[in-house]
């Protein structure tokens, strides 16, 4: 047609074709800026094995793809010094509730002085008794009687 109007579609090379029509110079227009406290929102199209019907997601992105590489504190400063502080004093009760029924359980005669205790008649005698139990191991299980180098030397312990 030689009018340099032609039909974008139909490849016609004139300058006007539709991007002069919508008042652009050939370059693409900005988009429209974004709120940033506004989630970027994406649709996915998923087609389903079993029956091949497509299946449509809206999924926001911005949660899965601009966060941090690494694991972001669950707690606070405060609340992480307000735990540990009520762990420390939970254990601190229960090692004297240990330490408390440990007192009144037999041991060796010699810690029984050190706390006081020897003038328990039962502990003394159950302690005498564990007493007896282990020097009687000790002379059954001399030192160097264990499997250390089992087939080497004398073995007549």
């Amino acid at each position: 047609d030689g009018s340099g109007g032609g039909d974008a579609r139909a490849g016609g090379g004139g300058g006007h074709d539709m991007r002069h029509a919508m008042g652009g110079t050939g370059m693409h227009r900005p988009p429209p800026p974004m709120d940033p406290n506004q989630k970027m929102k994406m649709t996915q199209v998923l087609q389903d094995p079993s029956t091949g019907q497509l299946i449509f997601k809206r999924q926001e992105v911005q949660s899965t793809i601009f966060r941090p590489s690494w694991n972001q504190p669950t707690m606070s400063l405060e609340e992480l010094g307000e735990k540990e502080v009520r762990e420390a004093m939970d254990r601190d009760a229960s090692q004297k509730q240990s330490e408390e029924g440990a007192k009144h359980k037999p041991r060796r005669y010699e810690y029984l002085v050190k706390d006081g205790m020897e003038d328990d008649a039962k502990l003394v005698d159950e302690s005498a008794k564990l007493d007896r139990e282990w020097d009687d191991w000790k002379d059954e299980n001399p030192r160097g009687s264990g499997n250390k180098m089992g087939d080497v030397g004398d073995r007549n312990f």
